[in-house]
């Protein structure tokens, strides 16, 4: 509480010294302390700019204070170090999923939280995968965790897994359309003794991709079948994003 009056009362950032100290005995970093302490955003950017300034090769533990703020229950404090973290930092890298499994166990971690930086830690590699039918897949399997710790760490691991499965079948089906194209080139080049632009094109717009694809990926697919641990009676969950579709 004293942290945060004297946060909240203060009006003068830049005439504030920020001392030349990188963590405490416990590890902790001024700007965990004043994310604990709810400060002000212009608060923690400032003591990050002065850790930046002092440390600039410094590389941030930014997993640990996620972690500490998670067990906190601080969810608006993980928003505002990644916001921090992604405009000062953008060359350090967050290490969300090793952060989301040791929160997983933790009995102090909110649903709610938990929820937080489950989406967080797949966020990009949804970015990049740029599928929203996947997205909408993984944030609704996200939405679904009530359960304990036991059931947390159940849920997390068939969620990175499938995420896995999801960027091995991505790389797959271009495998797989390049294949097709190149048994059709095979095919032309027989009758066709030129390779030109004009021609490889022709061929992948007649090599049968399309028809394909939409056949073979299905069987790749990963199941969102959840089944809770003993700490949940809760019947088995199973999440069917066709049948979510039809609906």
């Amino acid at each position: 509480e004293i942290a945060r009056m004297a946060f909240r009362h203060c009006k003068h950032l830049r005439n504030i010294a920020i001392p030349p100290a990188a963590e405490d005995k416990w590890g902790g970093l001024p700007i965990l302390y004043a994310l604990w302490g709810s400060a002000p955003r212009e608060v923690v950017q400032l003591l990050a700019e002065g850790h930046k300034s002092y440390f600039p090769n410094r590389v941030v533990d930014w997993g640990r204070m996620i972690v500490a703020l998670g067990k906190g229950d601080a969810p608006d404090g993980i928003r505002t170090l990644l916001d921090v973290q992604r405009s000062l930092f953008p060359d350090q890298c967050v290490a969300w999923q090793e952060c989301a499994m040791e929160l997983a166990s933790s009995s102090d971690t909110s649903v709610e939280t938990f929820r937080l930086v489950l989406r967080l830690s797949v966020a990009d590699r949804l970015d990049a995968l740029g599928v929203e039918k996947w997205r909408l897949e993984v944030n609704s399997f996200i939405s679904e965790c009530t359960e304990g710790p036991k059931g947390r760490e159940a849920r997390a691991s068939l969620l990175y897994s499938n995420l896995a499965s999801y960027e091995q079948m991505k790389e797959a089906a271009w495998l797989l359309e390049l294949a097709i194209w190149k048994g059709k080139m095979d095919e032309s080049v027989s009758h066709v003794h030129c390779r030109g632009d004009k021609e490889r094109l022709q061929c992948r717009l007649e090599c049968g991709a399309h028809q394909i694809l939409p056949i073979v990926l299905p069987f790749l697919l990963p199941k969102w079948v959840f089944n809770p641990p003993d700490e949940d009676d809760s019947d088995s969950i199973e999440w069917d994003s066709e049948e979510s579709d039809s609906e």
